[in-house]
């Protein structure tokens, strides 16, 4: 890959599993594409005012540290459609690939 991660990192794993959940590419809902972007922006805003660069690393960190998260407070990924918690991981699964951080 020229820019990004190797296919072994875990923000590619992660991104290929929820690509067959949701939505990462191709025509969306408006109401769906305009969820994801904000919960991209809230990402990004997060990690970058953090001090931190958006990269693959920071992006994979903030993807696990979420998904740990999400499963302590009992989170179920089967329970509903598209809740705040799958949007938040769709969302950072897009932004890896639209940064070009996966494929």
């Amino acid at each position: 890959m020229p820019r990004g991660t190797s296919v072994r990192h875990p923000l590619a794993g992660l991104t290929r599993d929820f690509h067959r959940i949701g939505p990462l590419s191709g025509a969306l809902d408006p109401w769906i594409s305009a969820e994801l972007d904000q919960h991209a922006a809230d990402v990004c805003h997060g990690i970058v005012s953090s001090g931190s660069d958006l990269n693959a690393d920071t992006l994979g960190t903030y993807l696990h540290g979420f998904i740990d998260g999400c499963l302590e407070r009992g989170w179920d990924s089967a329970a509903v459609d598209y809740d705040w918690e799958t949007l938040r991981i769709l969302a950072i699964c897009r932004l890896a690939k639209d940064r070009g951080f996966v494929r």
